[in-house]
């Protein structure tokens, strides 16, 4: 396809699109052959990481050895004190238009969009330390074009681990193309114009939000493996090889080998297993790896002509309980450490798992699984007993202890209205296992019911706190440090809500879900440790402080791990 381009001077020879020392990726079945396409099903518009699972590159990467690498960028390092972290860029990266990518393109992203408040309303605390109560932002220089530098007040240890370092290029935008949408470089005139013609825009903010956004504008440059041809909210959207990708195979060709992606939505994830059992995607995890679909998936192999591969994960499926939700009465009980250990002795995980999956998979709590540098027993294996009349006790002892003609539990405000709250999902109808997790409830006397809605407006639940209770898969465990987000509840109020309105404080105390969590209240230890962690170079150090972290989990259960 490129050979092509350039063939008719569409596109500069490869060598000429490539930095001087591009990264090389060695491939387990040997030098690959150019062409063709791949398949894939996305869950609609809100459905993002389907693309980014597939195209994301960063400038750090984490290894099959659990090591962290330089991917994009070439090198870095980092002082003593953890307060001067550098990273070094591979000298002649460009984007997808071709323009050189720079530091000029980081310093635009912190100093002109991080660092304006008009654009940026809650500074992001992980580029910045804590100094006296005070939130101080760090400083950005580049030495050369090719050099980052970001200094602290305080030592900043986890910075390698932050998002925009591992997961997608979140700390560079392509500065070039931007501009001319930001109010400080704009042509007023022309800018006030684009504002104008486009009924969603009232400012330069949103203008700018908009166009950074490649599924939104598939002009916009970018630096993954392959580019939008067409805008993510489109029925099937099709992305084309990144001429300009910087990384090559062995033998120094230029990856990626497949030409086009082809995305399609669903909404049902019936539609999306049937795709599959059809031949119709290529290759894929998401969306496909529930067990209840593994038979049919099996069954239909030579059919579809595919192969089913089966690897060990670390997500755990879990039971979320928001402390923080908006029902008065639910949240008094679900802030109740005792409900919350009912709840856990109340599941049967072996019965669930010879079910559900014919006796694989673990139980557990949610934590970091056993090869996992920060594994902790104590948490994986609390109230993992499955013990009825414990649980009853449990809830009796809280004081719930009357219950109404059908066995369901009352509150205990006189009112005699039953106990009972909602699950919310993406699926259409309550999932196996959804409906154990309710029969086992209504064995001591909890009502539970579902609603599904769609992956799009179940964030905006999230977002404005109307989410009682969840039941789904919790990942993010292998390397806790590099994103511990539902321990820690710091950041992402889009799922496991278990502490929403705290998160959102945290995050931004202006929000209007914000809540600040009562003295004394657990989460306050959480984040002490966090803060703690961040500001210590010392591996053993930060391991020992997570696992105070992992210790408040196996006393407090925020949430209930069923198996993993």
């Amino acid at each position: 396809m490129l050979a092509e381009m350039v063939a008719a001077g569409e596109l500069p020879p490869v060598e000429e699109r490539l930095p001087e020392n591009p990264f090389v990726i060695t491939g387990l079945d040997g030098i690959g052959n150019y062409g063709g396409g791949w398949r894939l099903n996305k869950r609609g518009q809100a459905d993002g990481t389907a693309r980014s699972q597939v195209v994301e590159r960063a400038l750090l990467e984490i290894n099959q050895d659990l090591e962290m690498i330089a991917r994009m960028g070439e090198a870095w390092e980092v002082n003593a004190d953890a307060t001067e972290w550098t990273f070094y860029l591979r000298k002649g990266l460009k984007w997808s238009d071709g323009a050189p990518m720079t530091a000029e393109d980081f310093r635009y992203w912190y100093e002109d969009l991080i660092l304006n408040t008009e654009y940026t309303t809650a500074f992001p605390k992980a580029w910045g330390s804590m100094v006296d109560g005070e939130l101080v932002p760090c400083t950005f220089s580049a030495p050369d074009d090719f050099t980052i530098k970001y200094t602290f007040a305080r030592p900043n240890a986890l910075l390698a681990y932050n998002g925009a370092f591992i997961n997608g290029l979140g700390n560079a935008v392509p500065a070039h193309f931007l501009k001319p949408f930001h109010i400080d470089y704009a042509d007023k005139a022309e800018l006030d114009a684009l504002i104008a013609g486009n009924d969603s825009w009232d400012d330069w903010t949103q203008v700018h939000m908009d166009m950074n956004n490649a599924n939104l504008y598939p002009e916009r440059p970018v630096t993954d493996a392959w580019m939008n041809e067409n805008v993510w909210a489109d029925e099937i959207t099709f992305l084309v090889r990144n001429p300009y990708f910087w990384t090559v195979d062995g033998e120094g060709n230029q990856l990626p080998y497949i030409d086009k992606l082809m995305f399609r939505d669903f909404t049902d994830t019936q539609v999306a297993i049937m795709r599959v059992a059809a031949g119709e995607v290529d290759c894929q995890a998401r969306h496909h790896y529930d067990w209840q679909y593994y038979t049919a998936l099996k069954e239909s192999e030579a059919q579809g002509d595919y192969t089913l591969v089966m690897w060990r994960g670390t997500r755990i499926e879990c039971i979320h309980f928001n402390q923080t939700t908006k029902d008065e009465r639910l949240r008094e009980l679900f802030a109740e450490r005792d409900f919350r250990i009912a709840v856990s002795h109340a599941v049967d995980r072996d019965t669930m798992r010879e079910m559900l999956f014919d006796g694989f998979a673990t139980n557990m709590q949610y934590s970091p699984p056993a090869d996992s540098p920060l594994y902790y027993e104590k948490l994986a294996k609390a109230y993992l007993e499955y013990d009825v009349d414990k649980a009853n006790e449990l809830l009796d002892g809280l004081g719930y202890t009357e219950r109404d003609g059908e066995g369901y539990r009352v509150f205990k405000d006189g009112s005699g209205d039953r106990i009972s709250f909602t699950a919310l999902g993406q699926a259409a109808a309550a999932q196996p296992t959804m409906l154990m997790v309710i029969d086992y409830l209504k064995d001591i006397g909890l009502q539970m019911n579902y609603r599904g809605m769609d992956r799009s407006l179940l964030i905006e639940t999230h977002q404005s706190n109307e989410v009682q209770m969840t039941v789904g898969q919790a990942d993010r465990n292998l390397i806790p440090l590099a994103d511990p987000q539902v321990w820690i509840k710091h950041t992402n109020i889009d799922d496991r809500p278990w502490a929403n309105a705290y998160t959102a404080w945290y995050m931004d105390p202006n929000n209007p879900i914000a809540e600040e969590p009562p003295e004394g209240h657990f989460i306050w230890d959480i984040w002490g440790a966090w803060e703690e962690i961040q500001q210590t170079a010392d591996e053993d150090k930060q391991k020992e402080l997570f696992w105070k972290v992992l210790d408040i989990w196996s006393e407090e259960l925020p949430s209930i791990g069923l198996y993993g």
